[in-house]
């Protein structure tokens, strides 16, 4: 997944804003939802955010 790639268009959040988010201290899904917005809007990427977190929480 290239850093660039946006994976919530309503926040316009991308992977990089994912990983700086978890570098910065997000432990969680809902902290990467505070600290980017990702997944508050209309709810479409949720799933798939959730998904890329916790794979990179797992690291």
């Amino acid at each position: 997944m290239n850093d660039d790639e946006i994976v919530c268009n309503c926040m316009s959040v991308t992977v990089k804003d994912i990983k700086d988010a978890i570098a910065n201290g997000a432990k969680s899904f809902e902290d990467v939802q505070s600290a980017t917005g990702a997944g508050t809007a209309c709810g479409g990427c949720v799933d798939d955010v959730q998904s890329l977190v916790n794979k990179l929480l797992e690291k």
